[in-house]
């Protein structure tokens, strides 16, 4: 509503003032060489831990009284202390709080120490803390160490290559992990007033039973169906390191400790600190110590001296700071400055680019250089002193600072060596984290020790946006006629940010606004897209079309949560709970960040901005001696250890008139939930885009078709539950559809160009599937199972990309929806409906029933041929233990699609039976299917790469679709959708992999498919999966088996699908290609994979008209090298042989 008060021709005067008053201030706070420096609030839990570290130490706090006050001052109403101001206790943090007053000598008596006890023991007292807690308590025998983790030093001496190296930590993690490793290794127990002790009783009274102090901190492996592989894993491995003393007695301890120390050493920065930020600060100077190390030492004493620069004072009291952050300050105070209109030749804004610059990083020291050991230095830093891990969030930030004051700076050497940068540390996704690239381990989140889930930092939102932001500016400001900007910078930047909008644009919530990580929360996030988005999109007139519809959703979405007072606010609890994204109170700055987003689309006079305008003037107050600013006592950004970065999404509220069905058996399984599939097919033809849609909407409609639509959702006993709509509208459809449309050819597509097709005479090599995602999934394509069952997302996405000669359809679906059979019924519903034949749509088989309910329910399991040879107990163990180690120390997996020429596996194919036929001497050759030549050619490719032991044995276990061996169950001539997935298993030493004719290794797997095949075998293998802990299939072999997977899609014929009745136009004429209108040239899938390896998998996708035969597989990097070269070495000799073929049938004429 617009009052007298926020009609623009009022305001102006008033924005003016208040512009003017906000500079008085900032200009009041400038330190003397020209930056600025604010305090960075954190919660009671930093300050306390400072306490206990003086204690340990045994140096005295001094003015105790002003540490008190602040504590007290931060303490609710209820006796607890939150993660931040007004927000719920935190057990952790209360007990940190408790026992820091109390060292601080505040009586337990105390009203607030009473108080602060029972919030304590309601919430479970000592045993419901953090594993981080638990370890400052423990080093004063409060905890026993029993109750924490393990943490080798030898984790020091891991290489990058593998998974579990400290570098492939959070920066933050890494620097706080490796002092831990020491202090894990003494396991020291400090005085505390009431003496030393390994059981103390100082803190007893917030045990709810101070008898039993052993809390596990781990799931109990008496249930580990309760636990993910890695969990159980993880779990496993702390058990085995506790039973083993924690390796204190290895012969290497000395040297890992040894490794530690020197990388504490190397790391420690000019001023003392540690990476500027308290909690690696912490654990070093104890680290130190424990390692001989007095307290009068040089290198403790300069970390204590840089803790003393770390305490802030105000009327409240004292406390300690997670960290300074005097860059970023002023930064974002130059930027302020310069957009509110002070000039740029301000001594002001010249002075503060004089000391930003002056802090580039350019020497040779980096955490980040580990892994990207060829780009150069150029990054800035949060903090005043921090070498070792600069972060692009900080320089690109700098980068906007330079422009703005000075646009020719453009071609600078700061800004030139600041955009390098920035371009090689971009992740694979697209997007930027902000310390490292490719950091996204994220398995380490499930680590014991990782109860925070802050050990990594993958792509964020807000942090690719303010790049993306940065690059947009400079080559605004970049002239065409002076170039500024080197070309192939201004190249890789264009690239760059390509990747970076699809990575934006694959984070959209459905809602419009993006997630944020280093402020609160979905406001932060948006405003940052939205600014780096236009920003870009002003620069670059050939920027992807899309990003207008991105903006636009992401600015309508800022509207609709505008408080009546005209601000914006939201708080922390939207980390656990996003269904309460922009809701709360008003702030500063969380009304400045919605109000710069809609300046980038709106009018000034918008009523969305001129009410945020006016809620700012009226909140103004006075500051300083001539000055105004905005008091904030909400937290609004977040630190480096993310405590908010990990939340609890909710499921959406259920709909009354939906009905509920229960997933079917076979179908809810938990390595079906762990993976999604992006299955897209290449058709070198327009396809008609509405007609495909109205034929999908036609097709839920007949029969029991419209089931598909239903939504998934986990029920209180963790099952997953359909729920279907009574009806379906535009606001709950039964699919998403959504289209992209380019006016360009595919060939002519940066990313399409790369994508093959049939017939082409590209290598073998092909680039790997998810290479292509950016292109073929849409902004609100789901991945994971929350997708699903946190939205009101139907099972089923389409996405459809259109060029001027070529369609791409892509169905993205979880694999609880459906196999590879199910899929090829859908599709063949699909065409049936397209080709206007709606009465030949086969039956489907409704969510009701449940044809496949009673397998193996009363089947006993010594029916199964192979009982003897099923890995189980001990040896399972075993084996789950050596594959996991395997997945960690070669950590680097590679997912590629391979061309193999239908002459070469012809060639196989009859070199195999001729084999065969003269080793049994028959005349009659022996039957071989092409997938069976196939899956034992890769046997014998993977295990050549791979070079096992000469005994070891070799499982491949292909899978196939049971559904058609029950006939009797199922609806005549109806389709299945659903799953109906069951292994056969080849079992080989590597040695006779490696020496017998292939035609001997395809024998055995055709033999083994044939007795696997059968009804009995298939009741018995059901029998043995719903016995096992995880209804996993069994595995055979022994516990030093190498596992291999094969799936055959080449029976779905999906290389002959049929979409010609959707033709437009041809994209490529008939006279030129093998396949026919409106078949499929290509057939890309993207398989997404959470908590389910899925190393060794490999996939026949199928054969396509040209004869050729396309696969996929995940394998360890290392071994791709030894793949290629066979397959060279392979199709070399076919091309050889077929040449020789020629020339003797020219001879012969």
């Amino acid at each position: 509503m617009t009052t007298e008060h926020t009609k623009p021709d009022t305001m102006a005067a008033d924005v003016s003032r208040c512009l003017q008053q906000a500079a008085n201030y900032t200009k009041e706070l400038v330190r003397e060489d020209g930056h600025w420096c604010g305090e960075v609030k954190s919660n009671v839990s930093i300050t306390a831990e400072y306490i206990t570290l003086h204690h340990a130490l045994g140096l005295q706090v001094p003015e105790p009284e002003s540490w008190i006050s602040w504590i007290l001052s931060e303490q609710n109403q209820d006796g607890s202390w939150g993660l931040a101001p007004d927000m719920p206790g935190y057990v952790s943090f209360s007990v940190e709080a408790y026992f820091a007053l109390k060292l601080l000598g505040v009586s337990p008596q105390h009203p607030a120490m009473v108080k602060a006890n029972k919030s304590i023991l309601a919430a479970g007292g000592v045993a419901q803390v953090r594993i981080f807690t638990r370890l400052f308590l423990a080093i004063f025998g409060l905890v026993p160490w029993a109750a924490v983790p393990e943490l080798p030093p030898e984790l020091i001496l891991l290489p990058p290559s593998v998974l579990l190296s400290v570098y492939n930590m959070s920066a933050w993690a890494r620097l706080t992990v490796v002092p831990l490793l020491l202090v894990s290794h003494h396991r020291p127990i400090f005085a505390l007033p009431n003496g030393r002790s390994e059981n103390n009783t100082y803190l007893d009274e917030l045990w709810c039973n101070p008898e039993n102090k052993y809390a596990p901190y781990a799931p109990s492996l008496w249930k580990p169906w309760r636990m993910d592989f890695v969990t159980l894993v993880c779990t496993l491995t702390d058990g085995a390191l506790h039973a083993v003393n924690g390796m204190r007695n290895f012969p290497c301890r000395s040297y890992a400790r040894k490794q530690c120390l020197d990388f504490l050493f190397e790391h420690q920065e000019e001023d003392g600190s540690w990476a500027g930020y308290y909690p690696p600060m912490h654990a070093s100077i104890i680290a130190l110590v424990l390692e001989g190390y007095d307290i009068k030492s040089r290198p403790v004493q300069r970390g204590l001296e840089g803790l003393q620069r770390f305490i802030w004072s105000d009327q409240t009291g004292q406390r300690m700071q997670a960290c300074v952050s005097p860059v970023w300050d002023t930064i974002l105070m130059t930027i302020g400055l310069l957009d509110s209109g002070l000039p740029r030749n301000s001594k002001y804004v010249l002075q503060s680019t004089k000391w930003l610059k002056d802090r580039q990083i350019l020497g040779p020291q980096g955490d980040w250089k580990v892994l990207n050991p060829k780009l150069r230095p150029g990054g800035f830093s949060f903090e005043y002193c921090n070498v070792w891990t600069p972060d692009v969030d900080d320089t690109a930030a700098a980068v906007l600072a330079f422009v703005k004051q000075d646009p020719q700076s453009v071609g600078s050497e700061a800004v030139l060596r600041a955009i390098e940068w920035i371009l090689g540390m971009q992740n694979n996704d697209g997007g930027w984290g902000a310390f490292d690239r490719e950091n996204n381990k994220l398995f380490l989140n499930r680590i014991p020790f990782s109860d925070m889930e802050a050990m990594c930092d993958p792509s964020e939102a807000d942090v690719t946006a303010r790049i993306l932001e940065a690059f947009g500016l400079v080559m605004k400001f970049d002239s065409h006629t002076k170039p500024y900007v080197p070309i192939d910078i201004k190249n890789a930047m264009r690239l760059s940010a390509d990747c970076a909008m699809q990575f934006l644009a694959n984070k959209q919530e459905t809602t419009g606004a993006w997630f944020g990580r280093w402020g609160v929360n979905f406001i932060y996030g948006t405003s940052n897209v939205v600014c780096g988005l236009a920003e870009y999109k002003s620069a670059q007139s050939t920027a992807d079309a899309r990003i207008g519809d991105w903006i636009q959703k992401g600015v309508d979405w800022l509207i609709s949560i505008q408080n009546q007072d005209g601000g914006w606010g939201e708080s922390l609890e939207t980390y656990r709970d996003p269904s309460t994204a922009g809701q709360g109170p008003s702030t500063p700055s969380q009304t400045a960040w919605a109000l710069m987003a809609l300046l980038t689309s709106l009018p000034p006079t918008h009523p969305a901005i001129t009410g945020g305008v006016h809620h700012l003037l009226q909140t103004q107050v006075s500051a300083g001696a001539n000055g105004a600013s905005w008091p904030e006592r909400s937290f609004t950004g977040i630190t480096a250890m993310g405590l908010f970065a990990t939340f609890r999404r909710r499921q959406p509220p259920m709909v009354p008139t939906d009905r509920i069905i229960p997933l079917r058996f076979w179908d809810d399984l938990s390595h079906l939930r762990s993976l999604a599939h992006d299955f897209t097919l290449r058709f070198d033809d327009v396809l008609d885009i509405p007609k495909l849609r109205a034929a999908l909407e036609r097709l839920m409609e007949i029969g029991d078709w419209g089931q598909l639509g239903a939504r998934l959702r986990l029920n209180n006993d963790g099952k997953l539950e359909h729920h279907i709509p009574a009806q379906y509208d535009k606001t709950r459809p039964a699919f998403v559809f959504t289209t992209t449309e380019y006016t360009v050819n595919i060939d002519d597509h940066p990313i399409g160009s790369q994508l093959p097709k049939t017939g082409q005479k590209q290598v073998f090599r092909v680039p790997p599937a998810a290479k292509f995602g950016p292109l073929v999934r849409s902004a609100d394509s789901p991945r994971v199972l929350e997708d699903w069952i946190y939205s009101d997302h139907p099972q089923l996405h389409i996405h459809v990309v259109q060029f001027q000669d070529a369609t791409l359809l892509t169905m993205t679906y979880l694999h609880t929806l459906m196999d590879t059979v199910g899929r090829s019924g859908f599709l063949q519903a699909w065409t049936t409906v397209l080709d206007g034949k709606e009465n030949e749509v086969p039956p489907f088989h409704s969510y009701e029933h449940d044809p496949l309910s009673s397998l193996g329910r009363d089947t006993p399991v010594n029916q199964y041929l192979y009982l003897d040879r099923l890995v189980r107990g001990l040896s399972l163990i075993i084996f789950g233990i050596r594959y996991a180690f395997e997945l960690l120390w070669f950590r680097k997996e590679e997912e590629h699609a391979i061309r193999l020429s239908g002459g070469a596996v012809e060639y196989m194919r009859d070199t195999a039976r001729r084999e065969l036929a003269e080793e049994s001497d028959v005349s009659k050759l022996p039957f071989l299917s092409e997938g069976d030549i196939l899956a034992s050619w890769w046997m014998r490719t993977i295990v050549t790469a791979l070079r096992p032991a000469f005994n070891r044995p070799i499982m491949m276990m292909t899978v196939f679709n049971a559904v058609s061996l029950f006939p009797e169950w199922l609806i005549d001539g109806g389709i299945y959708i659903g799953n109906a997935i069951f292994p056969s298993y080849t079992v080989l030493p590597a040695h006779r992999v490696l020496q017998e004719p292939i035609g001997v290794v395809a024998m055995e797997t055709r033999r083994a498919l044939l007795e696997h095949r059968t009804r009995e075998q298939v009741q018995a293998l059901a029998a043995i999966q719903r016995a096992s802990f995880r209804m996993t299939a069994p595995l055979l072999g022994g516990s030093d088996l190498l596992f291999l997977a094969c799936s055959n899609l080449h029976k779905a014929r999906f290389f002959e699908v049929d979409f010609s009745a959707a033709v437009v136009t041809p994209g490529v004429p008939l006279r030129g290609r093998s396949y026919g209108l409106g078949q499929p040239s290509y057939i890309n899938i993207i398989e997404h994979s959470v908590k389910y390896p899925t190393r060794n998998v490999f996939r026949v996708v199928g054969k396509d008209s040209a004869g050729d035969w396309w696969l996929t597989s995940s394998v360890r990097a290392e071994a791709w090298p030894a793949i290629y070269r066979q397959l060279a070495n392979l199709e070399d000799y076919v091309r050889r042989l077929q040449s020789e073929s020629i020339q003797s049938v020219k001879c012969e004429e």
